[in-house]
């Protein structure tokens, strides 16, 4: 057994994980934090992370790094997407990470995280019939991606996230775009290869924390051990639902966590303009994301090196 560690430094939350791997495709969870900081408060308007927002991350690296050194993890690695990359004082918020836990926190590219996320489906999911589409959509970014069982195909990553849609429509002071028509405003100039482009059967997969909270709510019943499946009309529901109700009404009624409940109507709306793009029925949701692709990106990187000569 071998165990590693991965630390997801997202623009919505900073989730850590640690596991034992057995090989480089077997692994078991051994303990997992969720940490409520929005790294992309005030960064997608303002172009910087706050004083409070840098204090209540480096506190949650802190206890990252209390795990780490008591589970007797091996090796782990901390990444950070779009809010710490698009943070002017990004170099600030490192060198405090660094200089207080240890933790070497690496911003990472959309590209990456596209990668880290097709290798963490591709260890739940058979990519070996036909082609997929996979969707990734955080807190600032969305990343697509054209896959199959040899690799990724084709890849963009779009500025694009739901507290990115959030804040943008806050700050746009006499806007009287609904949240539907600011999110359709802003997809508006995205684009992926039409269906036609890449012609055989077509699976449409969703990851991210949004998608897994919206299979809960549309479906009676999440088996986590497998993929969910989920039919566009349980989705249109679901969007029904949430833009009925207001943010407090999502805690109290669907006992959604402030986090989620304000960002998880945005979200359904883009995996819901993606599917229909892609003339999909069904979202394949894996239930897996970028951390676990860091996970197995550590344990193949450390297996390698163990068995390497020398």
């Amino acid at each position: 057994m071998t165990r590693v560690a991965a630390i997801d430094a997202g623009s919505n939350a900073i989730r850590f994980v640690a596991a034992d791997f057995e090989g480089t495709s077997s692994w078991e969870v051994v303990h997992k934090i969720r940490e409520p900081v929005r790294l992309g408060r005030g960064v997608f308007t303002g172009g910087w992370l706050d004083e409070r927002t840098m204090d209540e991350a480096v506190r949650a690296f802190r206890l990252f790094r209390r795990r780490i050194d008591s589970l007797g993890v091996e090796r782990f690695r901390a990444v950070a997407t779009s809010a710490t990359r698009e943070a002017a004082n990004r170099d600030v918020f490192l060198e405090r990470v660094r200089a207080e836990t240890g933790i070497d926190l690496e911003p990472i590219r959309g590209a990456e995280e596209a990668r880290l996320v097709h290798m963490a489906v591709r260890s739940l999911v058979d990519l070996s019939h036909g082609r997929w589409i996979l969707v990734d959509l955080g807190g600032g970014s969305v990343e697509i991606s054209l896959v199959d069982d040899s690799g990724i195909l084709w890849s963009e990553s779009y500025r694009v996230g739901t507290v990115r849609l959030l804040e943008t429509l806050a700050a746009a002071r006499g806007c009287h775009d609904s949240l539907r028509q600011w999110v359709r405003r802003q997809l508006a100039a995205l684009t992926i290869p039409p269906p036609h482009s890449y012609p055989g059967p077509t699976t449409f997969a969703a990851t991210g924390g949004n998608i897994e909270a919206i299979a809960r709510l549309a479906l009676s019943y999440v088996d986590r051990s497998e993929p969910a499946l989920l039919p566009l009309n349980r989705v249109d529901a679901v969007i029904q639902l949430l833009s009925a109700m207001t943010v407090g009404e999502r805690i109290a009624e669907l006992r959604l966590r402030p986090d989620r409940a304000d960002v998880i109507l945005p979200a359904a709306l883009v995996y819901r303009y993606f599917a229909k793009l892609v003339q999909a029925e069904r979202i394949v949701v894996p239930g897996v994301g970028v951390k676990e692709g860091v996970l197995l990106d550590v344990a193949t990187s450390l297996r390698r090196d163990t068995v390497s000569p020398g």
